[in-house]
């Protein structure tokens, strides 16, 4: 039952709507500051959920959960199908500070591979030292253009190493932190070593 009404007020003009919602918050998680989880079913087969966690705030809404609560289809989902529908974070961001390094690794190679000169191979060696401690991708266009084309080819920006993204890796903990919640309220286990957790229902 989702508790759902409406009503309409002075010239109808007010309409009001109500829904089931269940409100979590988990402490005690390492290195994670409380969390605050907000499960609202508005209606058969479709839901929303909100977690905060200091101070950011993740919002998605689903209309098709087949007969599960908010809850059950957040169990049934992965880690990163959830994260994709909570946030547009890139999994992976560019690795500026080992671009020196991955450079100088793909001029090895290439030298190995006699597709460059002793000499050029030198060169570009020297030239990729200039790549460290860059905090923008943007002045790899701007300033190394020429020389990251000369190490990885005309459309080098294909070519660059990636990273886990730390806010993508940090959202998904919190994701799965809340899924290990949601099974403790389904399947309560005693264990000092779960986070602690508070339950409320609206």
């Amino acid at each position: 039952m989702y508790g759902k009404n409406e009503s309409k007020g002075r010239g109808d003009i007010l309409k009001l709507s109500t829904s089931t919602v269940q409100k979590l918050v988990i402490s005690d998680v390492p290195k994670l500051d409380p969390i605050t989880v907000f499960l609202e079913d508005l209606e058969p087969r479709k839901g929303k959920a909100t977690i905060t966690c200091y101070n950011e705030s993740w919002t998605s809404y689903w209309g098709g959960m087949g007969d599960r609560t908010i809850g059950e289809f957040i169990l049934s989902c992965d880690d990163h199908y959830l994260a994709k529908n909570f946030s547009n974070i890139d999994h992976t961001v560019y690795d500026l500070d080992g671009l020196a390094d991955h450079a100088k690794l793909r001029i090895i190679k290439d030298r190995r591979a006699k597709d460059l000169d002793k000499e050029r191979a030198r060169e570009l060696f020297e030239e990729s030292d200039r790549l460290e401690h860059l905090e923008r991708i943007e002045t790899l266009h701007d300033l190394y253009s020429s020389t990251m084309a000369d190490i990885f080819g005309e459309e080098w920006w294909y070519r660059l190493p990636e990273i886990p993204n730390p806010k993508y890796v940090y959202l998904c903990q919190i994701i799965n932190t809340v899924k290990a919640a949601l099974r403790e309220v389904t399947n309560p286990i005693v264990s000092q070593n779960q986070p602690k957790m508070t339950l409320n229902g609206d």
